[in-house]
């Protein structure tokens, strides 16, 4: 079978697909959010809790998005109206589609500057360990990342990389024309051959820099952070106030957290599980695949924060989170330890597997509908249309990003970096276009999963659903209906409620 993403197109095998969506799921928000939101929510507490959501809200509305993609067997769009009309419903509920589908390209036009970050870290620490071997010979494996320059050079290089638009915008271009290429060749020829790579390479880097992390770093100090239970406040001995489980769910913050990450992390909600779906061979346990993918997915979280995090601690760094974690913090802690070149290198290689496959599943869901509606079967042409609308949007993300006084205190100030699409909505206020659109996809993708909870629960029939999904019992068929109808919809709409509503409007007025 050829490897195009045409009608009657499977994955090759069942392991295919499972390395194919868990790669999708694994992104880089596995390594930069998730540990340290776990470590300031209540760490092991938190944990449970997070776990608590994955397998009641994360896992139903993933076997629906997997089903209805198997069932309808085209783009996200496309088996939504095609199993409405089935089901004699309005073709209305491809809305759901709609939103997923859009949340996925824009963050693909942000998340590509940001992938393209991760590639001049690993070439810039590459380059160095390079000169470092050349100048000293094997000895210069045993060299900290940047060897020879200062704390303070180490933690400026990514402003140094936010003043160079130039290079940011290479190192985007290159992501996105890798991206392309990939999603160009097809289900089989690209995507499949290269999550079949990338992710047991990824697994392997991840296995080696956590047992570098356990072996060598502050492990105790790391794993405290991650898992020891937190149920009250605690007060470290610099009297920094570490909240626990209490604090969070009486704010209301730890409840999002955890079910917004449970959502987020799996990837639910971008059209991305629905449309690798449509490639499911028929005779899949689709259940089981659904619980390999979430578990695989939360134990990259938790693996990635056990080796980030002792490392940081051994070098008397703080935890971070988001860019400052992986651009700043880790960079610091790679420039201090011995061998911090080969590990800072493979952690950033790590990085970048995490976030092509990402990106890979990003661009299909869009390519895949192109693909339909052109009928050309031109894979290339859709897929490069599409990116480079993306790359073009991605520019202005990047430049974005510049800051407005320069280094030496120059005026940089250009309209991106100064435009806030919709500074005066308290939601997105002090927000430039790259974190404008990162909070847009924020609202997006959970109201995408509260849709589609509906659809799978609500209309599609119960004998639709059960025979699409395949579960061995019926007794757990009707514990998933159940589910995925008032649990799901039930949490996903507290998380839209609260990130929305809550946070930026009401919580304010109790606070003062």
């Amino acid at each position: 079978m050829q490897g195009t993403a045409g009608e009657g197109v499977t994955w090759s095998s069942k392991a295919a697909f499972i390395l194919a969506a868990i790669g999708s799921a694994v992104g880089l928000g596995n390594l930069w959010r998730f540990p340290y939101v776990a470590g300031e929510s209540g760490g092991g507490a938190f944990v449970l809790f997070y776990i608590l959501c994955v397998v009641l809200i994360g896992l139903p509305v993933l076997v629906a998005e997997l089903f209805i993609g198997r069932r309808g067997g085209m783009s996200a769009v496309g088996s939504v109206v095609k199993i409405a009309k089935a089901e004699g419903r309005s073709p209305f509920w491809a809305l759901q589609s709609w939103l997923g589908m859009i949340g996925a390209f824009i963050i693909l036009t942000f998340y590509s500057v940001i992938a393209g970050w991760v590639m001049a870290y690993v070439v810039t620490i590459g380059g160095d360990l390079i000169g470092a071997v050349m100048r000293d010979g094997l000895g210069g494996l045993a060299a900290g990342a940047f060897a020879g320059q200062t704390d303070e050079q180490v933690r400026a290089k990514l402003l140094e990389l936010l003043n160079d638009p130039t290079r940011m915008i290479i190192y985007h271009g290159l992501f996105m024309i890798l991206t392309v290429a990939i999603v160009a060749r097809g289900v089989q020829g690209g995507i499949e051959k290269a999550v079949t790579i990338l992710m047991p390479a990824f697994f392997v880097l991840l296995l080696v820099l956590f047992a570098y992390a356990i072996a060598t770093g502050d492990r105790a100090q790391g794993i405290d952070f991650l898992l020891g239970v937190r149920i009250g406040d605690t007060t470290l001995e610099d009297g920094t106030v570490r909240r626990g489980l209490l604090h969070g769910i009486q704010d209301g913050s730890v409840i999002s957290a955890a079910l917004g990450q449970a959502f987020f992390s799996i990837g639910l909600g971008s059209a991305l599980m629905a449309t690798y779906g449509a490639y499911m061979r028929s005779d899949q346990d689709l259940p089981r695949s659904a619980r390999l993918i979430a578990i695989a997915d939360t134990g990259v979280g938790i693996i990635a924060g056990l080796a980030i995090f002792p490392i940081v601690f051994a070098m008397g760094l703080a935890a971070g989170a988001g860019p400052t974690l992986m651009f700043q913090t880790l960079p610091l802690a790679f420039h201090g330890m011995p061998g911090g070149g080969v590990f800072g290198v493979m952690f950033f290689l790590l990085a970048f597997f995490a976030a092509i496959t990402s990106s890979i599943a990003l661009l299909e869901t869009s390519t895949k509908w192109v693909d339909e509606q052109s009928k050309s079967d031109n894979r290339w042409k859709s897929a490069g249309i599409i990116g480079l609308v993306i790359f073009a949007i991605g520019v202005l993300n990047a430049l974005s990003q510049v800051p407005a006084v320069g280094p030496n205190g120059e005026d940089q100030a250009n309209f991106w970096n100064v435009w806030q699409p919709a500074g005066h909505i308290p939601l997105f206020e002090g927000m430039v276009l790259l974190d404008f659109l990162s909070a847009t996809t924020d609202i997006i993708l959970p109201m995408s999963g509260f849709v589609a909870a509906i659809f799978a629960g609500w209309i599609v029939s119960t004998s639709t659903a059960r025979e699409a999904i395949g579960f061995k019992s019926e007794a757990w068929f009707k514990r998933w209906r159940f589910l995925v109808r008032y649990v799901c919809t039930t949490g996903i709409f507290i998380v839209i409620f609260y990130s929305t509503i809550w946070a930026p409007f009401i919580a304010p007025n109790f606070t003062g």
